[in-house]
């Protein structure tokens, strides 16, 4: 009987041998490195997505500023014939508030005249193509080193301000260039609208090897450099729906052929942004932003998506965001 009874204890007091414990320690690591590479593969996922997404939300700030000036372009001029007269050399002339530097092999520029800060006055005296200078009714919202746009309404001109007298309200600005202006028939007789505005290139350059969207803030002709709004920007597109038959809406697009709608500039082979008598009534941008840094591992490969007429770019480890814009321009005579 107490043979029987110290078995039983034997049997109630025995444990995992080393062999089954070994098994199971090597079981339970399997198991751990199941759990912790599929918790780094998510982590590294996440942190691509949000660069993706930091990179787009980066970008929507600067086109919803490009939007508004696109929206306010051509102040007091209902057909887009705001004529820039401003560069270094005071002997380039650049016609029209919109104006894009197309290209099917890179970025496009797009250089604008627009409205700012809802500055406006009228003229004391004439101007023609010979003036220097002109008196304004109200100078008081007005400095040197800003921009106006004299108009008759039916075609406008921008000037840069070298000074202003707050007394008489004369305003002394930069000489008109050598060469004519485009519709330019008559002189601007007393009276005409003065909008205080300003001349801005977007385009995209590369900063510390980074590609960046940038602003320069006097235009092309202007002195100052540019200056970066959003970094990993990749591509930038423009097509401008442009009115060329007159009955003030764009026709259906088709981007299946070179000129076959009232879009310019959203295939191959359209002619080169030569808009003639229509009027630009709404421009489309497409910005295409990268993530700063690629993916890691060989598993995915990206590419930089086709935008308007240019193609898509080769495979590479970066991930992207498109985002696109279509903004009608205010100031024409009617809306698309």
């Amino acid at each position: 009987m107490r043979t029987r009874i110290r078995r039983s204890r034997r049997r109630q007091q025995a444990g995992f041998t080393l062999i089954e414990l070994m098994v199971s320690l090597v079981m339970f690591s399997f198991a751990i490195a199941g759990v912790l590479g599929i918790a780094v593969s998510l982590t590294v996922g996440y942190r691509e997505q949000r660069q993706a997404i930091n990179a787009e939300s980066a970008v929507r700030v600067p086109m919803d500023f490009m939007a508004d000036a696109i929206r306010q372009a051509s102040p007091a001029v209902p057909n887009s014939a705001v004529s820039a007269l401003i560069d270094a050399s005071g002997t380039a002339c650049t016609d029209g508030a919109i104006t894009v530097t197309n290209s099917s092999s890179g970025p496009d520029r797009l250089d604008v005249i627009f409205a700012s800060g809802a500055i406006v006055t009228t003229t004391r005296t004439v101007v023609d193509g010979s003036s220097t200078g002109v008196t304004v009714t109200d100078p008081s919202q007005l400095a040197a080193n800003d921009y106006i746009v004299i108009s008759d309404t039916g075609h406008g001109v921008l000037y840069k301000i070298e000074s202003v007298d707050p007394a008489t309200g004369e305003i002394v600005f930069t000489a008109l260039c050598a060469s004519p202006v485009t519709g330019w028939t008559t002189d601007f007789p007393t009276g005409s609208v003065v909008v205080r505005a300003q001349h801005v290139e977007f385009y995209v350059d590369t900063v510390d090897n980074i590609p960046t969207l940038m602003m320069d803030p006097d235009g092309p002709q202007g002195s100052l450099a540019g200056e970066p709004l959003a970094e990993g920007v990749e591509d930038f597109q423009v097509a401008l729906g442009v009115d060329g038959d007159g009955n003030f809406q764009l026709a259906t697009e088709n981007a299946g052929a070179a000129n076959a709608d009232e879009w310019v500039g959203n295939h191959s082979g359209d002619t080169a942004f030569a808009i003639g008598t229509g009027s630009v009534r709404a421009v489309r941008m497409t910005i295409i932003a990268r993530a700063p840094t690629p993916v890691e591992g060989t598993a995915s490969t990206f590419s930089r998506p086709a935008a308007e007429d240019r193609a898509a770019g080769s495979n590479d480890k970066y991930r992207r965001r498109v985002l696109r814009s279509t903004i009608e321009i205010r100031n024409v005579e009617a809306s698309p």
